[in-house]
């Protein structure tokens, strides 16, 4: 099956007017890009931040750079036509990127821009994560599960079981440790090279994202209007709570030494915190894009870059922070 994939020259956006309701809190974000016009299923930042995935509403799938922003690639699970990007992964090094539909898996090579591999799902996909240099993927399931996928080769490796649909996975640098969400109000982390439980995590509502440290020690959890957690992975041990959000926390990432936490949640405030003492350093407010019809942004993803902090929401806007 053929795969559309096309390149593009650089494009110029202009900053986007901000607009913030006087009942908003946080500072103001000092710039902003627009990276899909009406808005996204999906956004997802590269370990370092340099690039940008992108699932929009009505346009598929795009790879962009954040600095400066700019489409790169299309991707789409369709020769003709556009898909619906509802998921995406990079590998830890960045040399592979996965997307997902409800029902299909995409491997793309990064330097490329080529598909590897195409495969069906025998489920409704939540959300995905790479292991090193792409070799596996980490399926959250609508069936219970968490799946670990041979992505290049075929064939189911682990089933990692729940009691409820699986929202959220992240998988450590090396590849040993992996971590998921589920509806059954659990955290899990696991042994990824057997399978075996290691931590079971208990919330008092719908965990939606677990999301590991890359060197694996910290985990970080959120269930629905609870504070977010700082977990132990080693240990199972809680270590630190941040402050009760509403909603929840919809995106996290540890700096490079683990001594901050950037979060983001599903009504559009961003936070720094340092992990040591659980306190916030800095907030900012992800602006809307049409205050008539909501002043919230569900914050799909952040990242560390350069000295700033980067932020992605599901109205498609990239938000540069500092």
């Amino acid at each position: 099956m053929a795969l559309s994939v096309q390149h593009f020259s650089a494009v110029l956006f202009l900053p986007l007017t901000l607009l913030l309701s006087a009942c908003d809190s946080g500072d103001t974000p000092a710039d902003i890009r627009e990276v899909a016009r009406q808005g996204a299923y999906s956004m997802n930042f590269s370990a370092s931040g340099d690039e940008l995935l992108v699932g929009s509403l009505h346009h598929g799938g795009s790879l962009w750079s954040t600095s400066p922003a700019e489409r790169l690639i299309d991707w789409n699970h369709k020769a003709e036509g556009y898909s619906n990007i509802t998921n995406g992964a990079f590998s830890p090094e960045g040399n592979f990127v996965a997307t997902t539909d409800n029902r299909t898996i995409v491997l793309w090579a990064r330097d490329s821009g080529e598909a590897v591999w195409f495969w069906n799902s025998p489920g409704d996909i939540a959300d995905i994560a790479l292991t090193s240099n792409g070799g596996y993927a980490l399926l959250a399931m609508n069936d219970y599960t968490a799946t670990l996928f041979d992505i290049k080769n075929g064939g189911i490796r682990l089933r990692l079981a729940h009691d409820g649909t699986v929202y959220d996975v992240s998988i450590s640098d090396n590849s040993l440790l992996a971590a998921s969400a589920s509806d059954d109000l659990n955290a899990r982390i696991w042994n990824l090279e057997n399978g075996k439980l290691l931590h079971q995590l208990k919330h008092n509502n719908q965990v939606k994202t677990a999301q590991l440290s890359a060197d694996g020690r910290l985990l970080f959890t959120s269930a629905l209007n609870e504070s977010g957690k700082i977990w132990d992975a080693a240990s199972g041990r809680l270590l630190q709570q941040i402050g009760r959000t509403r909603g929840h926390y919809s995106a996290a990432r540890f700096s490079a030494n683990n001594s901050q936490l950037l979060t983001g949640n599903s009504s559009g405030q961003i936070e720094l915190w340092d992990t040591a003492s659980g306190e916030r350093s800095r907030i900012w407010r992800a602006s809307p894009r049409d205050t008539w019809v909501s002043n919230n942004v569900l914050v799909e993803d952040v990242a560390f870059h350069n000295g700033e902090w980067l932020a992605a929401g599901s109205n498609g806007l990239l938000y540069f922070l500092r």
